[in-house]
């Protein structure tokens, strides 16, 4: 009888334990939970939310493009993309710009091969759109037999007529490249026969051995100059290296590119200083 008072009486005080721990759990941490299973809810509703945003803008988007009637082609450096045109989209280029299918250079070194001065890489690349490489990088020290420029056509490779008159600045589907002077002859610079032995390098220069492709690539280059023109030399008035008047140029553009404005800023802001609070600190 003892002993059966006794286990009652055990299970009575574990019973009256686990009570007292269920009342304590109640009044101290239940709120805990509570906090977080409300919390675990508004972050699954805003991620919800913010999804139906994201699908919302998607849906916006897709709709402007299938619908919209005005296209417009962006020169990628590489490709030309054909969209559709975003009414106030910021990066859509006005004007068509097609590739080069002529160049000597760009074969190898891309429509913007300008990749070292950072601080006017992006000026000189822009250059690359309407000038052959040759146009700066090719010098004819000859005073008595200089060059003579004109257009070629990007996608022919035909010579043709200036586009200046025609054209937005800088939206020209042609480029201004050099004649060299051979027993009094004109020959363009960038000449078939150099085309294609650029082009037969290109595709057996990986069988080549180290000295073969260092000579060919010597011959490649044989046309660069190892001291090419600067900004001074077409932009100023005097001993201009371009004929502008004979490319096309209006007096009002030539007064444009001839002013000291463009010759200044690429001439006096060799330095650039960066505010303080983008410089790293310690």
């Amino acid at each position: 009888m003892r002993r059966i008072l006794k286990t009652l009486l055990l299970v009575f005080s574990l019973g009256l334990t686990i009570v007292y721990m269920v009342l304590i759990w109640n009044l101290t941490f239940s709120h805990l939970l509570d906090a977080v299973s409300k919390r675990r809810a508004l972050v699954k509703d805003v991620k919800q939310l913010s999804a139906q945003k994201r699908q919302n803008t998607v849906n916006s988007l897709q709709k402007s493009i299938f619908t919209g009637d005005e296209r417009v082609k962006q020169y990628l450096g590489y490709r030309v993309m054909d969209t559709i045109r975003l009414e106030g989209h910021f990066h859509h280029i006005d004007f068509d710009i097609q590739p080069d299918k002529r160049s000597y250079c760009i074969k190898c070194h891309g429509d913007m091969p300008h990749k070292k001065v950072k601080e006017v890489r992006a000026f000189w690349n822009m250059h690359a759109f309407f000038m052959a490489c040759e146009t700066c990088h090719a010098r004819f020290e000859d005073p008595a037999a200089p060059p003579v420029y004109k257009w070629y056509d990007r996608q022919s490779g035909q010579i043709v007529n200036s586009p200046v008159p025609h054209a937005k600045p800088g939206s020209y589907s042609a480029k201004i490249v050099p004649f060299e002077r051979d027993n009094g002859n004109l020959v363009r610079v960038d000449s078939d026969q150099r085309i294609a032995f650029a082009d037969e390098f290109i595709k057996i220069g990986s069988t080549l051995t180290e000295f073969h492709k260092s000579e060919a690539i010597k011959l490649i280059h044989q046309i660069d100059s190892k001291k090419p023109y600067v900004c001074e030399d077409c932009h100023r008035k005097e001993n201009s290296i371009l004929s502008l008047r004979d490319l096309g140029y209006p007096p009002e553009r030539i007064a444009s590119i001839e002013s000291n404005e463009v010759v200044g800023m690429i001439d006096k802001y060799k330095i650039f200083f960066l505010p303080d609070f983008l410089k790293p600190g310690p």
